[in-house]
């Protein structure tokens, strides 16, 4: 019998409320060893380090090449160290983004969709057959989400400082492909707790 766990994945552009979400989802399952939550890029000493260099402003921007392979490989060390092990001892593992994002944000975001076919070779490689079981794009339109961002009052990552147009780029990313994961869109425009009631049932659903 297969006692691989459940691999549940939340997108979303800036503002679409993931971390708000995920937290609530921490304090609901508080207590249950079966769980593990994590992000990328991040989830470990070395994800962590490749995120700090990713997210920080600078005045000269990384490459898109340099950056998409930084993504890439953060999410294989997150995988080796994280992800895998959890999985095949049957818990559930929560991810604030995976592989979507990195398609809605530098292919679509820095309009490189030749580089497509290339990331789509080297995910393949990377992440091998573990692919999420379960998506939630939380869907934010980039004018609300901006806001919410710039409401926050702690700073701007990288992204977040990115104009409009490369919001929308990434958000039509995200709607483009989402059906390739057999994905679910949630509307992140509506008040929070509507929005909450949703995931709520969902990841339940999921879990079970």
């Amino acid at each position: 019998m297969d006692k691989r766990g459940k691999f549940i994945v939340f997108e979303g552009g800036e503002g679409s409320g993931k971390d708000t979400h995920i937290d609530r989802l921490k304090k609901k399952y508080a207590g249950r060893e079966d769980i593990v939550f994590t992000r990328e890029p991040g989830g470990t000493p070395q994800g962590e380090q490749i995120r700090s260099l990713l997210l920080t402003p600078r005045e000269r921007k990384i490459s898109v090449p340099r950056e998409l392979v930084l993504f890439v490989a953060a999410r294989a060390i997150l995988l080796e160290e994280v992800i895998l092990p959890a999985l095949a001892a049957g818990k559930t593992v929560i991810s604030n983004r995976f592989g979507l994002s990195t398609i809605a944000y530098q292919i679509y975001g820095r309009q490189c969709n030749e580089h497509l076919p290339m990331l789509q070779k080297l995910s393949a490689f990377a992440v091998g057959d573990a692919i999420p079981s379960d998506y939630i794009l939380l869907d934010v339109t980039p004018e609300v989400g901006l806001a919410r961002v710039r409401s926050r009052g702690d700073g701007l990552t990288s992204f977040d400082a990115e104009n409009l147009a490369f919001h929308n780029r990434v958000r039509e990313g995200y709607l483009k492909h989402i059906s390739d994961y057999n994905g679910l869109v949630i509307d992140a425009d509506r008040p929070l707790e509507e929005v909450w009631a949703t995931v709520e049932a969902e990841v339940a659903n999921i879990i079970g």
